[in-house]
């Protein structure tokens, strides 16, 4: 029997990936390791882990205690940490590991959507002009951007969290959606609603997640894109099925 796959998953493209490995190989053992930063996340095909390793040691040794044959690391673009851990822990352990990228999204000369490479960058370019923000980032570096939300700045911020967080946000003047993205329609609804003006959104190339930037430019609306980090070292797979034929050649 092959030895068991890790994918460090969290994303569609893990779960696609974990259903194709067990639709090629029925018997094999295929475990998915999630972050664990919500609540009732949508899971994959096969086992699943929860919560982290501690660091690339933590996880070279849940890959050698687990007999683990290959490592596949599917998670965000934006998951530096993990990926920078995934590559030490394979060489570690001194197995194969494959980075799955995923292409980010790209827009022919469209004066209306700013690339930025940072957080930092982001906040900058919304000092000019931007005064109702769709800031559609996830929860982690959301506060960041709270000194543009004070009282002063005038500033209204829309904010959209899979899970509700303990704390409310550091924004005077704000509103929570609740859940995850949603079709063309609903997310044009979303920024007519909200009369949003410019959406801040990380490129992460996601086709579930696109439909916001699309909708803001039909509409006419400011897109802040903030880019993904370099990719760790190869070999790489921009597809499920390049992955599973990387698998096969091991």
């Amino acid at each position: 029997m092959a030895d068991p796959v890790l994918i460090l998953g969290g994303t569609a493209d893990a779960r696609a990936l974990a259903a194709a490995i067990l639709d090629r190989w029925p018997d094999r053992r295929v475990i998915t390791s999630l972050a664990g930063r919500t609540a009732s996340p949508l899971k994959p095909s096969g086992e699943v882990v929860s919560g982290g390793f501690g660091g690339a040691e933590g996880l070279a040794d849940f890959l050698r205690v687990e007999g683990i044959g290959a490592l596949i690391d599917a998670t965000h673009p934006f998951a530096e940490v993990i990926s920078n851990a995934a590559v030490d822990a394979a060489a570690s352990a001194a197995i194969p590991r494959l980075h799955m990228t995923r292409p980010p999204w790209v827009f022919a000369q469209n004066d209306a959507v700013q690339h930025v490479c940072s957080i930092n960058a982001a906040k900058s370019a919304l000092k000019a002009g931007a005064q109702r923000i769709f800031l559609a980032i996830g929860r982690k570096e959301v506060n960041e951007f709270s000194e543009l939300g004070n009282i002063a700045a005038g500033r209204f911020f829309l904010l959209r969290f899979i899970d509700l967080p303990q704390n409310p946000p550091d924004f005077a003047d704000f509103e929570v959606l609740p859940g995850r993205p949603g079709g063309y329609d609903a997310e044009r609804s979303i920024l007519q609603q909200f009369a949003i003006d410019t959406v801040v959104a990380k490129n992460g190339g996601s086709d579930l997640s696109r439909a916001k930037i699309d909708a803001a430019l039909d509409l006419g609306l400011r897109v802040i894109l903030i880019d993904p980090p370099s990719p760790p070292p190869p070999p790489h797979a921009d597809s499920v099925a390049a992955a599973v034929d990387w698998l096969a050649g091991l």
